[in-house]
């Protein structure tokens, strides 16, 4: 699962030990950008950047 960047932490991490509650391995694949860019200056703060961002954490997380 990942966490969008706009929704606290902390609801993933419910939703991940209800998960595992009930025997099923699943992790936290990292942060996407979804509803709101990354900070200005940041290459998650244009849309591109976060595009390409958001494939590279899939990717990874995927491996």
């Amino acid at each position: 699962i990942f966490v969008e960047s706009s929704v606290p932490k902390r609801t993933i991490e419910a939703l991940q030990a209800a998960v595992n509650s009930k025997n099923h391995d699943v992790s936290i694949g990292g942060t996407l950008y979804s509803d709101a860019l990354g900070n200005k200056g940041t290459i998650e703060g244009t849309y591109i950047g976060m595009f390409t961002y958001n494939v590279n954490t899939i990717v990874n997380a995927l491996k």
